[in-house]
């Protein structure tokens, strides 16, 4: 009797064996199976990012007027004056302060002036004046796009190489590029674009509507005046 009993025991231990042994001769996975891939999402953020923070500002329609004195059309210089440039004097160190723009009237000729400010050590200079058909900025060379018939380049000397604390503290901080062409400020000068010192140089780039000028210093503060008048 207690055969018997055993026999059918042994049957199911028998069955449960081959079943597991059947399992586990499944193939496994190919290691040369694709594997589904995980997108980079970084890379798109960051050059959404980059692009939305260059987006260029819109030039400004006016500038601060001029002071009494630069009001002023007695003792001018004549036209043509400072067309050949002039050699800022010796250890000049200055950080342009202020720019203001202006109209004139003298003896029935009708101008427009622009005046920079500086502070530090010395007096400007500039290079010989250029008319361009295109101009572009100091260091990335991107186009300047100003208003006006014709483009004048003058470029500054005597700037501080690298301007210590106070005189970065008064540097200029407003608008770097104007267009005056519905502003009562501008009629011969339409468009201005001003490049911050650079490498000891600034770059004041004048879109006007005619090709006479003048270009002076003034004293008391230290000034860099350019006089456009109508042809």
């Amino acid at each position: 009797m207690t055969r018997h009993a055993l026999a059918p025991a042994l049957v199911m231990l028998l069955a449960g064996a081959l079943a597991l042994g059947a399992c586990g001769t499944h193939p496994a996975a190919s290691p040369s199976d694709p594997v589904p891939e995980t997108p980079a999402t970084g890379a798109a953020t960051s050059t959404s990012t980059a692009t939305g923070g260059n987006a260029p500002l819109a030039p400004a329609t006016s500038a601060p007027p001029l002071s009494p004195d630069e009001r002023t059309a007695s003792n001018e210089p004549a036209w043509g004056t400072g067309e050949q440039g002039q050699e800022a004097s010796a250890g000049s160190q200055l950080v342009i302060t202020d720019m203001r723009v202006g109209s004139h009237d003298e003896n029935g000729r009708e101008y427009d002036r622009i005046v920079l400010e500086f502070a530090g050590e010395g007096t400007p200079g500039w290079l010989p004046p250029q008319w361009v058909t295109q101009a572009s900025t100091t260091g990335k060379g991107d186009p300047i796009n100003i208003k006006g018939d014709h483009l004048l380049v003058v470029k500054g000397t005597g700037m501080a190489g690298v301007p210590d604390a106070d005189q970065q503290a008064h540097s200029y901080k407003g608008p770097r590029e104007l267009n005056l062409d519905d502003s009562p400020q501008g009629d011969e000068i339409e468009g201005v674009h001003l490049d911050m010192p650079f490498e000891g140089e600034f770059q004041l780039v004048l879109g006007t509507d005619s090709r006479t000028y003048r270009i002076f210093t003034l004293s008391g503060p230290t000034r860099l005046v350019i006089d456009v008048a109508d042809d």
